[in-house]
């Protein structure tokens, strides 16, 4: 299994009824894993394998802020409440996880063979599973989402 964490990202939760939530991700984990699948041929004495489909699962952990914002005081009520209670069968997010982040400066000639720009993976994710810490009840409530891929991850340069 490949496993890479990052501090830096972005999430848009789908929370129905034209409702978003937008999480700017202080952490996150992505594990991507192929699993074998076994065959065999006619008069194989023994079994195959071959890989299969691949699987992309993590975490990202974002602060959850309420506002005098109405509409962001009702989305974050509603992710509060898929938190605590479960009541959505299905919630999706849209995840960008920056992998590299450079400018070019003329002062720091080390890094001009290095590529410019956002390097991220992006694409869709089901929230499976959210923690919660609420250790300091003067600071915001730290979100963690739990998740699994709807399809591969992209890779994507902006310059």
């Amino acid at each position: 299994m490949s496993v890479a964490v990052g501090t830096d990202g972005a999430a848009k939760i789908d929370l129905g009824n034209g409702l978003q939530y937008m999480a700017n991700i202080r952490s996150w984990e992505l594990g991507i894993n192929r699993p074998s699948l076994r065959r065999t041929d006619m008069a194989d004495e023994a079994e195959r394998s071959v890989s299969g489909v691949s699987q992309w699962t993590g975490d990202f952990e974002f602060h959850l802020v309420f506002s005098e914002d109405e509409s962001i005081a009702l989305s974050s009520w509603q992710v509060l409440q898929f938190a605590l209670t479960g009541i959505d069968d299905q919630l999706f997010a849209d995840i960008e996880l920056i992998l590299q982040r450079h400018q070019l400066s003329p002062d720091l000639e080390v890094f001009y063979s290095t590529i410019p720009g956002v390097i991220k993976l992006a694409g869709t994710v089901l929230v499976t599973n959210v923690r919660m810490n609420c250790r300091d009840p003067e600071q915001p409530i730290v979100i963690v989402a739990e998740w699994e891929g709807d399809g591969a991850l992209a890779l994507v340069r902006e310059t």
